[in-house]
């Protein structure tokens, strides 16, 4: 850490311990509402979905559909090694479970970094049932389905975007280990439970802070939803129902939250793979993905309008 870095971070330590202090009142209800938003709509939302996944990952269930599309997969989007199972099991699993599964095959060896790199751009999920229960309350199913739909897609278009040429470096593909389903089931759940607990961490930190911010700082209510939702993405997503404007803007505003993510779920990432330059890359696809999918969704809109 150079002396620019200590200093900032030296400045953003004094500035929360002030915060802490002038609204110690808002810190019990901030980590009880944190606590009834994971255990209400997070926790049901991915604890499931978390097993699962792991159970894929470490059976050999996905070989013969890995084996069949793979190839093209790579063709197209210029990676090697397993890659084509990663963007399946992300689709499933969500983000930061996305960035464990790179950074796992990393180690394996079964993609490259520069194979790596490029996932990381355009992975990024948030769980499909976790958006369609907290996406519902707000929106009807058509308008709820189209929001989770341009979100997906615009991960096909970054992929495009990032392939670059093609790579010849040859990956080995390890065999998965067959384990009893029942041990495996026990490791999944125990797995799965460190993750959420990891998320309810960050969910609270995020949450506490941006009550703080709101409170300090006049923001009005669309100002509110946007800076919590950049913080922490369910909670942003969450009060939709408070931005007085038509839906349009309420649409708008939930798919550039969503396909950003949120400094919630961007910490979780760099904690689980611990490396700035894959954080980069992710970086720079989330930055690439609210931008494709907020554009993509207003001009979407506007041709439904006129039809």
């Amino acid at each position: 850490m150079n002396k620019v870095h200590k200093i900032f971070t030296l400045i953003l330590l004094i500035f929360l311990i002030f915060l802490l202090f002038k609204f110690n009142y808002l810190l019990k209800p901030s980590i009880l509402n944190s606590l009834d938003l994971w255990l209400n709509k997070v926790f049901p939302s991915l604890f499931i979905m978390f097993i699962i996944n792991d159970i894929l990952i470490n059976t050999n269930l996905l070989n013969d559909l890995n084996k069949l599309i793979e190839p093209l997969f790579n063709k197209i989007f210029h990676t090697n090694g397993n890659a084509f199972s990663l963007f399946l099991l992300s689709i499933f699993s969500g983000s930061p479970t996305n960035a464990h599964l790179i950074k796992t095959s990393l180690e394996k060896g079964e993609i490259t970094y520069n194979t790596a790199q490029k996932l990381m751009n355009y992975t990024y999920f948030s769980n499909p049932l976790f958006l369609y229960n907290i996406l519902s309350i707000h929106f009807n199913t058509f308008i709820t389905s189209k929001i989770i739909i341009i979100h997906y897609l615009s991960n096909v278009i970054i992929a495009l975007l990032v392939r670059g040429k093609e790579n010849p470096e040859i990956t080995i593909n390890y065999a998965k280990e067959k384990t009893n389903i029942f041990l495996l089931l026990s490791q999944s759940i125990s797995k799965s439970i460190n993750t959420l607990l990891m998320i309810l961490g960050c969910l609270s930190f995020y949450m506490t802070i941006s009550d703080f911010l709101v409170t300090l700082l006049p923001f009005n209510n669309t100002f509110i939803v946007i800076i919590k939702g950049l913080l922490e993405i369910t909670q942003g997503l969450n009060i939709l129902n408070i931005i007085p404007y038509q839906s349009i803007i309420k649409e708008t505003i939930a798919i550039f939250l969503i396909s950003f993510g949120g400094l919630s779920i961007h910490t979780q990432v760099l904690s689980l793979i611990n490396d700035n330059k894959l954080y980069k890359e992710y970086l720079k696809g989330r930055i690439y993905q609210a931008l494709i999918s907020t554009v993509t969704y207003v001009i979407i809109y506007i041709i439904f309008l006129y039809i």
